[in-house]
Order: structure tokens, then C-alpha cells, then sequence
């Protein structure tokens, strides 16, 4: 009887444990350094959903907007023209509906901002009166900002509405607002209700389409397109020194805009990481619109998703810290999440359809995560090392915890383990950091050492290497070099030639090819009339080639391979580079000939290879020295590779011009061509490809319908 209540006491507790996980109706996860999602424990668990009529007043009707303070919460209950205040325990203080104006009672009607001060001042954004209400602690009205238009008419255009959609207050009791319609940006108003501009118009990207209709388009179109499509701000916070937190929807706005981080001069300070800054969900997977954000300790911020119904932590330095939520209808979904705040760790998101509060509860998980942030904030590097150890415990595929310990050591001056942790976390900025202060510590270490081994080199290149080289006339080399190459004609007459000869050929080819390269136009025309390449030589340059650009895939220097080697396919990447060449070279001979182009095709696969010699010599040499290169270096890295790329395109150029003994003009127009037809042969490839998987996937599905139905 005892084993049995024992049993059933743990069966019990297991299932208590394990309601919790099972009730969660969402994933939590965070971005890899390719913007591929990685699962993640769960930062926030659902608590409660908060519906009016438990509160013992009526149930909300399309509430827009929440804000907390001090233990006291104030919703902007628009659809019931009311704020209604309530405690932490979700006990009603009072309900806000009106308020004595000269008088009379005055009412708001569909009120969507609320903002409380420290001082207990209340700031609605009261949109359908079109005004801004501000009451004291005890609901007195101490102030009503109306339009601004009514005092500065030349200011704003003719049919310009003041309809307050949202407003913050900093602490010199300056006013913002989101005004709906408003493009110009955030309206500032001062601490007497006085209109003193905008601040933080999002800037406008337009499209190429924007461009090319403004271009063809009749005079009444362009003067209807004289502005591109607007921006509007959708909501803002505004931190403790001041900072506006803002979020944006519509128009043609940047990504990494959607929100930001404005000082008082209108200017965008939010750090951001160029691979992957604050927007959200990726594109490529779904669209994120923000409607709300909000400030939290130590310059860490969140913002909210209406299409995913999800919420976004990022750190100070824009890190994703974790990313949660969904659209549904169980508890802890969403249908339409309109806004949301923070009170005591806790969030607190406000849902315009299902008319409820829902309150998220933190994890371990993420209290350890704003530790970690917090220690580290404040000098405690080694109590933020602990807690990220402590992350990493949780889930080992944390990135920032790597950088977080990365950044603790590297303040500790340990950076080799700096550099070691910023490699797992592919944080190559930090690691650049890292390794600019370990090159630095090693080189003064082993500096001495340096110096001796270069002093030895150079005199052995001065008084031993110089001495062994011989005393012969530049006449008597090429003598040589052209009796050689006779004899190498002689063996090419044999009809079996050793595989010495084959060498031989490919030897002379090789040397040839680096006289090529610093002379165009002569190298060309030996290339092809005087026998001096050969296609086995091209063969090998292309295979050079690809071996080189495999080489600098895999082992480029941390700081300048942003690509995941574990995905690297020697087969696909080697058809990457053969592909476009042969079809350069066939798309070359087919216009040509019909253009009176002199080169066959093989000449033209031998002058195509023969240009892509300046890449081969740089590639590995450059893959090498990456390695020992820090970001701000990297301007030499990406010039040298740009200029073999361009000498080696300009070479391609040359080559086509000498084979086929084009002027200069036609030799532009061919290359042209040639180019548009490489695309339209990409196209149509690409084309068939898709229509032969799709009926590959076609028949396999009548397959297994056949295979079924038997």
C-alpha cells in the first residue's frame, strides 16, 4: 500500500513538473551566425491571461496600449474610452474615464497611448478627441495639448489631422508622440505642451522600380510620386537617459530600421550586427511587423511582432538574446498583440482581438541570461563568466554565451581563451579584437627571435644566393629557351611521346602563362600562333584554379570566411567554377563564329584559362596571410583579391580579342553579348532543372499513390 501511494505521489509530481512545458504553445530559439533558428529553452513561460470580467469590471474591448510603474499598471482600454488602473496583484484601483474640464466632465474617446510619470502624472494620447490629456495623481487636469496646426498653420499641409496614436515623456518632461497619418516623424512637444518639431523621420529606401518610373513616367505621375511611400512610427519607449526607442511600419523603409535607438537630435544609435541586425524573423522565413517596444536594464530592449505574435530580446551590442511567441488561440497565443511592458522581469503583452492581458513569467534560463548582461555591465567579469557557464549548461548552442565569456577574458587579458570562445560563437569582430591584442603580446615576446631569422635571410639572399647564380647574357637565355622549345616541338612529331615530354609541355605552358599575364596582348598572339600554350596546360590551370578557390573556402582566415565549412561540397564547388567557364567559352565560339571570329573553340578554353592566372597566384598566398590579418587589415586582403579578379577578367578580355582578331569597339560589343548570353543560358538551365525535378516529384507521387492504393 506504501509503494503504491508512493508511486502515485510520483506520477503526481511528474505530471506538476512537466504541465508547464507541455502548456507552453510556443517554440523559443534564437539565430546562428547564418541566420539559421537554433531551439532554445524557454525564456518566458505563459503565467496568466488577465480578462476584465475577472477583474470584476467589464471585459476589454480593443485595448492598444499598457504601461507599468512602480507596482501599478494602467491599461488603455480604447474600445470602452476608459484607462483602467489596477495593482500588481490585478486588484482595480480605479477606473478612468473622464475627468473635470471647467466644470463639466470631460470623456476620452478612443484613447490608445497611456504614459505615467514618476510624479504620478497621467499622459493619454486621446486620438479621436484629437488631443493629449494630461491629469495629476489625483485625476485633476493640469494640462491639454490640442493640434499643433491651430497656433502654427504654415507648418503643416492643409489636411493634416492631429490624431495621437502613442506618446513617451523623458525626465525634463519633454513629450513624444506618434501622431497617426504623420510621416515627418516623432512629434516633440516641450514641458508647456509647446510644438517644437520632429525627431527620427525614417529614412526612405525606394525601390529600382521607384527610380525607373520616375524616369518614364508622364509629368502628373511624377508629381503624384514626389515623395516615395512614407514611413509611420508604430510606438515608442523612451529609456532612462533618454533615449527613444522606436518602431516602424510601412513604406519603403530599410530592414535594419524597423526599429531604433534616437537621441535628442534625431540621430539612430542603436548598435546593430551587419549580419544580423534587430528585424525580427528573417525575411526569408516570414516578415516581422513591430508594433511596440520596450527598454529594459542595462540598454537590453524587446520589441513585438503582430504578424508572428512574437517577442524579441536583444542585448546592448544587438545581440538576439531569445525570441519567443506565436499566433493561436490557446492561452499564451496571440490573435493580435497591440502592446506590452515589463513589470518585475515579468512581460505583460495586450491582445486588441482577444481583448486579454497575457502575463509571461521568466525562466531560469533567462534570469540568467540578464545576469550574466548585468554582471559583466557592471565590472563583475568573473560572476558573468559563472552565469554563462551556467547558460551554457542550459543549452549548448548558446552563441552569446561564448561571446559573453569571450568578452569577460578578454577584459580579464586572457585573449587566447578571448579568441578561443569568439570562434565558437562566430563573432568575428570581437575576435579581431582579440587577436589584434594576442599578435601584439606575441610579437613583443618572441621579437628578438623575429629579428635574428630576418637578418639571417637577408644576408643569405645578399651574399650566399647571388653568388650562386650564373653569369649568363639575357641572348645566350633565350637561346636556350628557344632551343629548348625546338626540341620540344621535335618530341610533339613522335607518335608515342613519353610522359616526360607531356610534363615537359606542361612546364613550358605553365612558364609561359606567367609571361602572359604582364603582356596581353604579345602573350595572346603566342598563345595561339606561335603553339606557345597547350590544352593539357590549360587543363591543369583550371584544375589550379579550382584547387585554389577550394583552398581559400576552407581555410581563409577566421575573420574573412563567413561561410559555414561544414558545408563545404568539393563537387558542387568545383562545378561552380568549370560550369560558367565552359559555358563562356561555348557561348564565345557560337556568337563569334558567326560574328568572323578567327579562334575555334579550343583556343578560346586555352586563352580562358590562361586568364585566370593573376587568381591562382594570389589565392593560396592570400589564404595564408588571412590568417595572420585583423578586421581593420582586411582592406588589404579584399584589394589584392580585387585586383586579380579585375586583371584576371581584363585578361579574358585580351584573350578575346587576339583569338578572333577583333578591333577594340568590337571586341566591347562581343564581350556584351556574350555576357547577356551566359544569363540567358543560366536562366534556361536553371528553368529546366526546376521542370525536371518538379516531374521527378510529379512521378514520385503517382508512385506512392500506385504503391498505396495496392
Amino acid at each position: 500500500m506504501k509503494l503504491t501511494k508512493a508511486y502515485l505521489f510520483v506520477c503526481a509530481l511528474m505530471l506538476i513538473i512537466s504541465m508547464p512545458a507541455a502548456a507552453v504553445p510556443y517554440e523559443t530559439y534564437t539565430y546562428d551566425y547564418w541566420n539559421n533558428p537554433v531551439p532554445s529553452p524557454h525564456a518566458y513561460v505563459p503565467a496568466r491571461v488577465v480578462y476584465g470580467q475577472e477583474l470584476g469590471i467589464s471585459n476589454f474591448r480593443s485595448p492598444q496600449d499598457i504601461f507599468a510603474l512602480d507596482d501599478q499598471i494602467y491599461i488603455a482600454d480604447s474600445g470602452n474610452n476608459r484607462i483602467v488602473h489596477v495593482n500588481r496583484d490585478w486588484e482595480v484601483i480605479r477606473i478612468i474615464d473622464g475627468f473635470e474640464n471647467a466644470g463639466t466632465t470631460d470623456r476620452f474617446k478612443n484613447p490608445r497611448g497611456i504614459h505615467v510619470t514618476e510624479t504620478g502624472d497621467i499622459y493619454v494620447a486621446d486620438r479621436d478627441n484629437n488631443r493629449i490629456v494630461i491629469l495629476d495623481g489625483d485625476l485633476q487636469l493640469k494640462q491639454i495639448i490640442t493640434s499643433p496646426a491651430e497656433i502654427d498653420p504654415e507648418l503643416f499641409t492643409s489636411d493634416f489631422r492631429f490624431r495621437p496614436d502613442k506618446i513617451g515623456v523623458d525626465q525634463y518632461g519633454t513629450i513624444y508622440v506618434i501622431s497617426a497619418g504623420v510621416y515627418d516623424g516623432i512629434m516633440e512637444f516641450d514641458l508647456y505642451g509647446n510644438f517644437q518639431g520632429f525627431v527620427g523621420a525614417p529614412k526612405v529606401y525606394p525601390t529600382l522600380a521607384d527610380y525607373i518610373w520616375r524616369l518614364i513616367g508622364t509629368k502628373a505621375q511624377r508629381d503624384r510620386m514626389r515623395l516615395f511611400l512614407p514611413v509611420e512610427h508604430s510606438n515608442l519607449d523612451i529609456d532612462h537617459r533618454g533615449f527613444i526607442y522606436a518602431t516602424a511600419t510601412g513604406g519603403e523603409i530599410g530592414e535594419a530600421e524597423k526599429v531604433r535607438r534616437i537621441n535628442t537630435a534625431g540621430l539612430d544609435r542603436l548598435m546593430r550586427i551587419p549580419t544580423s541586425p534587430p528585424i525580427g524573423d528573417f525575411p526569408d522565413v516570414t516578415t516581422s511587423v513591430f508594433v511596440d517596444v520596450i527598454s529594459r536594464e542595462n540598454d537590453i530592449f524587446s520589441v513585438l511582432d503582430r504578424t508572428n505574435g512574437r517577442i524579441f530580446t536583444y542585448s546592448p551590442a544587438g545581440h538576439l538574446l531569445y525570441a519567443f511567441g506565436a499566433i493561436g488561440e490557446v492561452q499564451g497565443a496571440f490573435s493580435n498583440p497591440a502592446a506590452m511592458t515589463e513589470l518585475d522581469n515579468h512581460l505583460l503583452v495586450v491582445d486588441a482581438i482577444k481583448n486579454t492581458i497575457t502575463v509571461f513569467a521568466p525562466t531560469e534560463y533567462q534570469q540568467l541570461i540578464h545576469q550574466a548582461i548585468d554582471f559583466y555591465a557592471s565590472g563583475n567579469y568573473d560572476q558573468a563568466t559563472a552565469c554563462w557557464h551556467q547558460v551554457l549548461e542550459l543549452n549548448a548552442n548558446y552563441d552569446l554565451a561564448y561571446t559573453g565569456i569571450g568578452n569577460a577574458l578578454l577584459m580579464q587579458g586572457d585573449y587566447a581563451g578571448a579568441m578561443a570562445n569568439y570562434k565558437l560563437a562566430n563573432d568575428r569582430e570581437n575576435y579581431s579584437e582579440a587577436f589584434r591584442y594576442y599578435r601584439k603580446q606575441v610579437t613583443e615576446k618572441y621579437f628578438g627571435v623575429y629579428m635574428f631569422i630576418a637578418a639571417a635571410l637577408i644576408i643569405y639572399i645578399l651574399f650566399f644566393a647571388t653568388s650562386k647564380k650564373s653569369e649568363q647574357s639575357v641572348a645566350e637565355a633565350k637561346a636556350e629557351q628557344a632551343a629548348a622549345y625546338e626540341k620540344v616541338l621535335q618530341w610533339e612529331s613522335m607518335k608515342k611521346r613519353p610522359l616526360k615530354v607531356q610534363l615537359l609541355r606542361i612546364k613550358h605552358g605553365l612558364h609561359f602563362a606567367l609571361k602572359l599575364i604582364v603582356s596581353p596582348i604579345q602573350g595572346f598572339w603566342d598563345l595561339k600562333y606561335e603553339k606557345r600554350g597547350n590544352l593539357p596546360t590549360a587543363m591543369v590551370l583550371l584544375a589550379l584554379l579550382i584547387i585554389s578557390y577550394l583552398v581559400n573556402y576552407q581555410y581563409s582566415g577566421f575573420i574573412f570566411n563567413t561561410r559555414d565549412p561544414r558545408t563545404l561540397n568539393i563537387v558542387s564547388e568545383s562545378i561552380s567554377i568549370l560550369v560558367p567557364i565552359i559555358m563562356w567559352a561555348a557561348i564565345n565560339w557560337s556568337l563569334t563564329t558567326l560574328m568572323n571570329g578567327k579562334g575555334s573553340f579550343k583556343e578560346i578554353l586555352i586563352a580562358t584559362s590562361y586568364s585566370f592566372t593573376p587568381l591562382i597566384l594570389v589565392l593560396v598566398p592570400l589564404t595564408i596571410i588571412s590568417n595572420y590579418l585583423t578586421m581593420d587589415e582586411g582592406t588589404f586582403y579584399y584589394l589584392v583579391l580585387s585586383i586579380a579578379l579585375v586583371w584576371s577578367l581584363m585578361l579574358m578580355f585580351f584573350g578575346t580579342m587576339v583569338t578572333h582578331e577583333y578591333s577594340l569597339p568590337a571586341t566591347i560589343g562581343v564581350t556584351i553579348l556574350i555576357l547577356v548570353g551566359v544569363g540567358i543560358t543560366l536562366f534556361i538551365l536553371l528553368l529546366f532543372v526546376d521542370i525536371v525535378l518538379q516531374l521527378f516529384a510529379f512521378f514520385g507521387e503517382v508512385y506512392r499513390e500506385f504503391v498505396f492504393r495496392l
